[in-house]
């Protein structure tokens, strides 16, 4: 992990994204693909040694603040379920809004373990578990799949079981940042979507994110 900190410090913001898969596929033993046989031991080392500390950073602000917008957009929400949410940045965003229950599920016990210090309010909950196995006790005015369908094999399986924990009018947010696996995972799970609004944003750095608002296939909610 050492020799993967250094790497992040020497190498230009500009090849940052090629980095990541690299980095990924050299010192944490993961293929580009992201190996969906994963378990929380190397995530919860991601963390420890400060791998994802670069979500808070500046150059993520874009995307969050998106999803942020199109939460809003959709007027007076009152719950989001927040799938893949790390440490709870996406949380933080939604603080500004009306009273919403919240939930954010996320394979790292020791992401979610520093989510929960952040928020303990009885309309914020976390849970540790993969998304693939999880099942909420409730609907949603909003589902957000925050950077993870490209960790799935079959990422359109996904957002069919999900589809049944919307309320009506509900809606999924996707958020893919672009790489080959998420290209891949967008049009294996792009014929199970209506997208009602996308936005493509670029940061300086090259890296570069396809958010999207979107209906499942079929809904007339």
């Amino acid at each position: 992990m050492q020799a993967l900190q250094v790497i992040e410090r020497i190498v230009p913001d500009r090849l940052r994204q090629g980095a990541r898969e690299l980095a990924d596929a050299v010192f944490v033993r993961r293929p580009p693909g992201r190996d969906v046989g994963r378990t929380p031991q190397p995530l919860n080392q991601d963390y420890e040694t400060g791998r994802w500390d670069y979500l808070s950073n500046l150059e993520e602000m874009a995307r969050y603040a998106v999803i942020d917008g199109y939460c809003r957009h959709n007027g007076s929400i009152s719950s989001v379920l927040d799938l893949g949410c790390g440490s709870g940045i996406l949380r933080q965003w939604l603080n500004s809004h009306e009273i919403i229950d919240y939930v954010g599920v996320d394979l790292s016990d020791y992401a979610i373990g520093i989510a929960r210090r952040k928020w303990a309010d009885p309309h914020t909950r976390f849970v540790a578990m993969d998304v693939a196995s999880y099942t909420p006790d409730r609907k949603f005015d909003m589902i957000v799949f925050n950077e993870v369908l490209y960790y799935f094999p079959y990422p359109e399986d996904i957002l069919m079981r999900f589809a049944a924990f919307l309320e009506k009018d509900g809606f999924f947010i996707i958020s893919l940042w672009d790489s080959s696996d998420s290209r891949r995972a967008w049009q294996t799970a792009r014929s199970n979507v209506d997208v009602i609004d996308s936005v493509q944003m670029r940061h300086r750095s090259g890296v570069s994110w396809n958010v999207r608002k979107c209906r499942p296939v079929g809904d007339t909610k």
